[in-house]
C-alpha cells in the first residue's frame, strides 16, 4: 500500500465497481418466472463466473505488485495467462467447495439421524454441535494450508495445488495468525466508521452488554438508523464500508504473496527457476 498507492486504488475501484456492475446484470437478467429454475442458474453461475474472473485478474495483479513489482505496466494489471490460470484455480476450489459442503450435508443428515436413534434426548443437540464444531475446523485447516495456492500458481506458471499443500506444512499457525490479524484490523476499522454515524446506538449496546440478542437489536436500529441519514451521509457510510472490503481483499492477497515468497526462501525475479524447476 505504501509503494503502490496508486495501483491499490484503481484495485479496490474495479473491484467495487465489477461487483457492483456484476450484481446488476444479475438482476437484470434474472428470469421474470420464479419457476424458471434453468433460467436463475444460468444467471448464478454467469454471475459467478464473471466475479471469479473479476477476482483472478486482481489477486495476479496485487501479486504481481507484491512480488514482481519491477513489472509495472497499468496497476500491474494484465490479461494473460497467469489471469487465466488463477482463474481456472478459482474455478476449481469453489467446485471443489460446493462438492464438499455437499457431501457434507449429506453425511450429517445421516449421522445426526443415526446419533438421534443411538442416544436419543439432549444429547443428540450436543452431539450435532461438536461434529459441527469439529467440520469447521477441519475446513478452516484446509482452506489455511491450501491459501497459499493462488501465488503459488502465479509463481509457477502452472495451477498447483499439492505443492501448496507441502509448502504451507509447519505454518498454520503463522498462516492463520495472519488471517486473524487483517480480519481484526479490518473490524476494528469497521467498527470505527460506524461509531461515526452511530455512536449513541453502539454505546447503549456497550452499557447493556454485548449478547446475542442485543447484538440483533443493535444490528437492527442501524439499519433503520442509516435509512433516515442524509443521502451524501448514506453515499459516505456505503462508500467507506465498500471500500474497506476492498481494501481487506488487497491486503489478503498481498500478505499471501510474501507468505509464498518466504516460505520458498525467494528474491525478487526467480519466476524462471520455479518454472524449470516444475518441468
Amino acid at each position: 500500500m505504501r509503494q503502490h498507492p496508486l495501483a491499490v486504488l484503481v484495485w479496490a475501484i474495479l473491484y467495487l465497481v465489477g461487483i457492483f456492475a456484476i450484481g446488476l446484470l444479475r438482476i437484470l437478467i434474472a428470469p421474470a418466472d420464479p419457476a424458471n429454475i434453468a433460467g436463475a442458474i444460468g444467471a448464478a453461475l454467469l454471475s459467478q463466473g464473471l466475479a471469479l474472473a473479476l477476482v483472478a485478474v486482481l489477486i495476479t495483479a496485487a501479486t504481481r505488485a507484491t512480488l514482481h513489482p519491477y513489472k509495472r505496466g497499468a496497476c500491474y494489471l494484465r490479461l494473460g495467462a497467469n489471469e487465466l490460470r488463477v482463474f481456472a484455480l478459482l474455478v476449481l476450489l469453489t467446485i471443489a467447495s460446493m462438492v464438499a459442503t455437499f457431501l457434507l450435508t449429506l453425511a450429517n443428515g445421516f449421522l445426526l439421524g443415526l446419533l438421534a436413534w443411538l442416544a436419543p434426548g439432549a444429547a443428540t443437540g450436543w452431539l450435532g454441535a461438536l461434529l459441527l464444531l469439529v467440520e469447521l475446523a477441519a475446513l478452516l485447516f484446509v482452506q489455511v494450508r491450501l491459501s497459499i495456492a493462488l501465488p503459488l500458481t502465479y509463481l509457477y506458471e502452472a495451477i498447483t495445488v499439492d505443492e501448496a499443500w507441502a509448502q504451507s506444512r509447519g505454518h498454520f499457525w503463522s498462516i492463520f495468525g495472519a488471517f486473524a490479524a487483517l480480519a481484526l484490523l479490518v473490524a476494528s476499522v469497521g467498527l470505527a466508521l460506524l461509531a461515526l454515524f452511530f455512536l449513541p446506538i453502539l454505546s447503549t449496546l456497550v452499557q447493556t452488554g454485548a449478547n446475542a440478542q442485543a447484538l440483533m437489536e443493535t444490528l437492527l436500529m442501524i439499519v433503520l438508523a442509516a435509512k433516515n441519514l442524509p443521502a451524501i451521509s448514506q453515499l459516505l457510510l456505503v462508500s467507506g464500508m465498500l471500500a474497506l472490503v476492498a481494501l481487506g481483499f488487497v491486503l489478503m492477497t498481498a500478505t499471501l504473496a510474501n507468505a509464498a515468497r518466504t516460505m520458498l526462501g525467494l528474491q525478487d525475479g526467480q519466476i524462471e527457476d520455479l518454472r524449470r524447476s516444475r518441468g
